[in-house]
């Protein structure tokens, strides 16, 4: 840098080079003589050289790559799309002929017909559809063929074409002359060979499409090689053009750009209101004094900016926002609330009895009470909740993003309120004397019952008014459904922790049949019999269960009513062999301990746990599979059997099936209760079976209700089923009686005959 009052050029025309001076200080001074706009075109000149180099570069890198992907793709991806091709043709002739063959099964069961039971037209469609195939075959492999092969892949192709030509002579054309003879039993032998061909060429082709993927990675290797060689000269280039231009710019920021910098950066935060930043200051100069005065002025301008904050949006004396903030905070959090589509509540507070107590104690000990009042009520909010003074004793608590459910939504503002309540209403001294008060709250939800800020207010107030109205001290909303609902909710939910403990719940049984009739066991049901409401269904409380947590204990209650049934059972020859399937909740099955209890309870009521079922749904059975899996292993090995219920109407696949140790599926009722009108639930259905017979394991349907439909489940390979056609869900007593009837029909029909 230059002395005050130096400029330089009189410093650099003063002292003439001398002997020996380094090459970059010559250089130094050459460009320090140039004024500001020659250095920048300097800069410039340089920037615009180097990015011509390194677009050069660039273009001879993406020509290269462009060759290699070039090669790459018609010398090798295209051979490995033809040969896809030729393995799905293939494919597709093997499901062609299987579709024709399972024609037979579905229309005819052939097991004295030899020909085929479909139209003549549909053979020949399947005939012509397998002779285009075998054009497209020989025109995929002649593309294939006709471009250069290296040796080795020479040696497999000639293998393949082998093979398929004998493909071709031995299993499909006398496949389509079957098929256009109608004859089955040729179709069959066709498919057969047709399906072992397949098989050993499969391979083959599989080893032909790996062989171009190592030639194509060969290419790639070499593409990568240029493209390395590029790199590696653009990044040489690069660095010294950089270093270079790096160097020149450090000279120019020094020289007069970087103190103009500072003090631009320093007005820039002040005019944004940051008047925290710090400012750094070097030497004494000009630039310095003026940075002095900045810093002066931004730490001014910071503390009366905080003050004037304060004073508008904060309440003096709570230290609580103030109407005018808490205006804009719930703007946001409207717009947020109708944007993420979840709800949020303003709940009103108002001190009971507040005027008496200012008036006769003095305002010193009232504002005491309104302060630690609004510190009580911060200490039961969550950090992203808001409380803020309306003025006199109101204050208001904006809940932000609670639930995307109303009704739980709800649960939470109210839980909330009941918590700041509880808080205001604990004793307290003021002025050395004890002291003690309440509120009363009114609560209203947005942005479904106020879509402005005036409302959410006006509301809330009303509510907070009718808490009063009904005896202060306590909480009211403001929407008389929401209310009454949330009344009638927790009603239940406190009748319902009471149901265990006094013997309220009750199993219903309903009969498990097969197809002649014979009564195989029962699906455990549960009901509550209330005192007042009568007979309570399920789907009346048990959402309340699961989000109460009650489902557990529940739960345990029904696994060990249903095994000490079983153990009762066992003792009577017309009960003995009867199965019990209990439904496993997923918060049930999800207990780290859950396959101890059930071995616990197994052991302690004694039965024979092949007769116990469990059942478990889709989606319970496809979160975190490997401990599902685990846990249904472990028993498994007690001899325990487990069912999957609803099953065809969640994401399950064959491949995430066959990993499960399920003994059993059972055919959801939306599936069953339309399957005599609509073919698809027929074809649905059909294909469950087919996939249980694959599997290894049983089927059983559930709500049949009409003859025709368990005639048609029969047909389909349905032998199982239970819905009102067998039997309803029945208290014990009638089910052992319908279970002692079967079973001494059973034994009559084995005496006649």
């Amino acid at each position: 840098m230059f002395k005050h009052g130096e400029s330089p050029s009189v410093k650099t025309t003063s002292q003439a080079p001398r002997t020996g001076t380094p090459l970059h200080a010559r250089v130094r001074r050459a460009y320090l003589k140039h004024s500001l706009g020659k250095r920048l075109a300097m800069l410039m000149v340089l920037a615009a050289a180097v990015s011509a180099l390194l677009a050069g570069m660039g273009i001879l890198g993406l020509q290269a790559a462009n060759e290699s992907l070039h090669t790459v793709y018609e010398d090798r991806m295209v051979p490995v799309r033809e040969l896809s091709r030729v393995q799905q043709l293939m494919m597709s002739n093997r499901l062609i002929l299987q579709m024709a063959l399972s024609a037979v099964h579905v229309e005819a069961r052939p097991t004295q017909a030899a020909h085929l039971a479909q139209n003549a037209e549909t053979a020949t469609a399947s005939a012509d559809a397998i002779a285009r195939n075998i054009e497209l075959i020989d025109a995929r492999w002649t593309a294939y063929a006709s471009r250069p092969l290296t040796p080795q892949e020479a040696d497999q192709a000639a293998n393949f074409a082998s093979q398929r030509a004998r493909y071709v002579e031995q299993a499909l054309r006398p496949a389509i002359v079957a098929l256009r003879a109608n004859n089955y039993a040729a179709v069959q032998l066709a498919a057969n060979d047709a399906g072992q061909f397949f098989e050993d060429m499969a391979p083959q082709l599989e080893a032909l499409s790996l062989l171009q993927f190592d030639l194509a990675q060969a290419a790639y290797q070499t593409g990568t090689e240029r493209y390395q060689r590029t790199r590696f000269l653009s990044l040489a280039a690069l660095l010294v053009s950089m270093l270079m231009m790096t160097w020149l710019g450090v000279l120019l920021i020094r020289s007069i750009v970087r103190p103009l910098q500072r003090v631009i950066e320093a007005f820039h935060q002040i005019s944004m209101g940051r008047y925290d930043s710090p400012i750094r200051i070097e030497g004494a100069d000009e630039v310095s004094e003026v940075m002095h005065a900045l810093q002066a002025m931004q730490s001014k301008l910071g503390d009366d900016e905080a003050a004037i904050h304060k004073l508008a949006f904060y309440d003096p004396l709570t230290q609580l926002p103030n109407r005018r903030l808490l205006r804009d905070r719930l703007q946001l959090a409207l717009n947020a609330s109708t944007r993420n589509q979840l709800y949020g509540a303003v709940l009103m507070i108002d001190l009971d009895n507040f005027k008496t107590i200012n008036d006769g104690k003095g305002h010193d000990v009232g504002d005491d009470l309104l302060v630690l009042t609004a510190q009580r009520i911060q200490s039961c909010l969550r950090q992203a909740d808001t409380v803020a003074r309306l003025g006199g004793d109101e204050f208001v608590v904006m809940l932000e993003s609670l639930n995307a459910n109303a009704s739980l939504a709800a649960v939470q503002a109210e839980g909330i309120g009941e918590e700041i309540l509880h808080a205001i209403r604990q004793p307290c001294v003021l002025a050395d004397q004890p002291h003690a008060h309440t509120a009363s709250i009114g609560i209203c939800l947005f942005p479904d019952f106020g879509t402005t800020i005036d409302d959410l207010l006006k509301y809330a107030d009303l509510a907070m008014y009718q808490a009063k109205a009904t005896g202060r001290d306590t909480q009211h909303f403001f929407d008389p459904k929401i209310q009454t609902a949330l009344e009638a909710r927790l009603s239940l939910e406190v009748e319902l922790r009471q149901a265990l403990p006094q013997h309220q719940l009750e199993l219903f049984y309903q009969v498990q049949v097969d197809n002649a009739h014979h009564v195989l066991g029962a699906e455990v049901l549960l009901r509550w019999r209330h005192p007042t409401r009568g007979l309570v269904g399920p789907s009346e409380f048990i959402s309340i269960a699961e989000e109460s947590g009650l489902i557990v204990p529940i739960g345990e209650w029904v696994l060990r009513s249903a095994c000490a049934q079983l153990k009762l059972w066992q003792g009577s020859p017309s009960t003995a062999g009867l199965l019990l399937s209990v439904n496993v909740s997923a918060r049930q099955f999800r207990q780290v301990d859950f396959a101890s209890q059930v071995r616990r309870i197994s052991e302690e009521t004694g039965i024979d746990t092949r007769r116990l079922k469990l059942e478990l749904t889709e989606s319970l059975v496809l979160h975190n599979v490997d401990d599902t899996v685990t846990k249904m292993k472990a028993l498994n090995q007690l001899g325990i059997e487990f069912s999957m219920d609803d099953f065809g109407t969640g994401y399950s696949s064959l491949s995430q099936l066959n990993k499960l140790p399920i003994a059993q599926l059972k055919i959801d009722r939306s599936f069953v209760s339309h399957i005599t009108q609509n073919r698809s639930d027929a074809v649905i259905v059909q294909t469950i079976i087919g996939m249980a017979n694959n599997l290894g394991v049983t089927v059983i349907a559930e709500g049949v209700e009409t003859e025709e439909q368990r005639a048609v489940l029969e047909r389909l390979g349905c032998l199982s089923y239970q819905g009102f056609l067998a039997g309803k869900p029945m208290p014990l007593r009638e089910f052992e009686e319908l279970a002692t009837q079967a079973m001494s029909a059973l034994v009559n029909n084995h005496e006649r005959s």
